[in-house]
């Protein structure tokens, strides 16, 4: 039974099977495709400001989400922000199994229930995340529809059956022009020691830092720039970043691409820019069963046998990318997908993982410098 301020929460799946819970952060209906991701608690706000969960209702695997509260809107000394990946929400919507009321951190300066709130965005809470999860993994990704309705309201199961049935996948959409920034953007360090194109498909914000932190300069582009107008400012190198949605939309993208390798330029891409590069080099992508979201997916160097602990988000992956001269230098050890390319003898490579977001003993940080000493700073 619920209590008075407590607000009934449906997650339903488009089939029509659905989870009852207790609602928090926005009262409101939104629509995507129902992912989850096996991050700790301990990400919970990179979560949920990623730009590549465009579109999709997250669940969290992790049993108490908000705990150490939300920060605030801070910027580090060259304009990025320091606790988020953008600069705003976007996931649609947020499945917990407890939504923690009173976090306890000297940074945070509100709950998750009030961040989501001020975002406008829904979350569900008391609801069991491993039988979800458990569906997923079985069955692969699911459209639905999460509601959180008013505390006097019941839910019409009947009227949300019926309406769940026509949600659209939101990988149909251009989801990178949604999140792409609309404006040419500078972020450089006191002393750049060179200069990258980002083509900006839904960059996180520790990209940029990571680059800028390495005295590199960075131009973040909005996603359909052509090949001549980032030539134009004449860079040592070229990145192209994470973002959401299927790879194969973005043709501009991949035209660029395809340019960017038949001209050796240096190039990196990571995550859906991995698929990109892949798609520009005349492979092809395809949909993973319930993709790969979390900060513990091991990769491995086939040759090396080294291996590095990941923080993966991606439901897309690539193949036939050794007909444009690539090879493929590190792979997924659960399912043997691939996890990074690099070209025969071009400076060109990307990896579908999120180096970084991998401080630690195993990371993979290295490949930033990597990248530079390909721009033969």
């Amino acid at each position: 039974m619920l209590y008075k301020k407590e607000r009934p929460a449906i997650l339903m799946f488009k089939d029509g099977r659905y989870f009852e819970g207790i609602g928090f952060g926005a009262t409101k209906k939104v629509y995507g495709e129902i992912v989850f991701t096996t991050i700790t608690g301990a990400g919970c706000n990179e979560t949920l400001t990623d730009p590549s969960y465009k579109g999709q209702i997250v669940v969290m695997t992790h049993p108490l989400v908000g705990n150490y509260g939300v920060p605030a809107w801070e910027k580090d000394p060259y304009g990025i922000h320091k606790y988020f990946e953008s600069d705003s929400i976007k996931v649609s919507g947020f499945v917990v199994n407890e939504c923690c009321k009173n976090p306890s951190h000297y940074e945070s300066v509100k709950t998750l229930n009030e961040f989501l709130l001020e975002e406008n965005i829904p979350g569900i809470e008391w609801i069991d995340t491993r039988a979800i999860t458990k569906v997923l993994r079985e069955e692969g990704v699911q459209l639905g529809l999460l509601a959180v309705l008013n505390p006097e309201e019941s839910p019409n199961i009947e009227e949300l059956r019926a309406e769940v049935k026509n949600v659209e996948d939101p990988n149909l959409r251009h989801l990178a022009s949604e999140v792409s920034t609309k404006e040419v953007k500078i972020f450089s360090p006191s002393k750049p020691r060179g200069k990258v194109v980002i083509i900006d498909l839904g960059v996180k914000n520790n990209i940029l830092r990571n680059f800028v932190e390495r005295d590199i300069e960075v131009i973040s582009v909005p996603y359909n720039f052509s090949y001549g107008d980032i030539m134009a400012y004449k860079p040592d190198g070229v990145f192209i970043s994470n973002g959401p949605g299927d790879p194969a939309t973005y043709k501009s993208a991949i035209s660029v691409a395809r340019k960017l390798i038949n001209n050796s330029i240096p190039t990196m891409g990571i995550c859906l820019g991995n698929q990109i590069i892949a798609l520009g080099a005349g492979g092809s992508s395809y949909k993973l069963k319930y993709g790969h979201r979390g900060g513990n997916k091991t990769v491995i160097n086939p040759k090396t046998k080294q291996c590095y602990i990941t923080s993966q988000n991606h439901g897309f992956c690539v193949k036939d990318f050794e007909r444009g001269g690539f090879n493929e230098f590190l792979t997924n050890i659960d399912d043997n997908s691939n996890e990074g390319l690099i070209h025969d003898s071009k400076p060109i490579f990307a990896v579908q993982f999120h180096p970084e977001a991998s401080p630690g003993p195993l990371d993979s940080l290295y490949l930033f410098d990597k990248f530079i000493e390909f721009m033969e700073l």
